[in-house]
């Protein structure tokens, strides 16, 4: 895991706070003003170790403090994957498991909900089977 610095991820969040809209160029250009080191990050490589880092802390915030925390939200391996006959063409059937697939995968918060999604991609593949035949 690539080491993050404690003082940069602070000088983020509170330039965050204060500037919501700031393109991630100023910010970057800032960072490496506030601390030297920063130059030898890629705009990328600061990007991921640093505001998203924070805007991803702010969101799991802002969804627990909602309501709408993990207790809550069902997990992809507990909805439903029973073919719900969906109106259309087969290639709208076959369309709709396809993007709840790509929405449990979304949806996985953890390593471990990835794995019970891609395990249970044998429930996508029959899906898709049967909206073909239905077609």
């Amino acid at each position: 895991m690539p080491e993050v610095d404690e003082q940069v991820m602070k000088f983020v969040e509170k330039t965050l706070t204060q500037h919501p809209d700031m393109q991630l160029e100023e910010l970057f250009q800032r960072a490496k003003e506030f601390k030297s080191s920063m130059s030898k990050l890629s705009k990328r490589q600061f990007n991921a170790r640093y505001p998203l880092q924070v805007k991803r802390r702010r969101a799991l915030a802002a969804r627990r403090t909602s309501g709408k925390g993990k207790e809550g939200a069902p997990s992809p391996r507990q909805r439903s994957r029973k073919a719900v006959p969906i109106p259309g063409a087969p290639r709208d059937r076959v369309r709709q498991v396809l993007l709840q697939f790509a929405t449990d995968i979304a949806a996985a918060e953890e390593k471990k909900d990835l794995v019970r999604v891609l395990a249970g991609v044998d429930d996508y593949v029959n899906q898709v089977m049967q909206g073909m035949d239905a077609g």
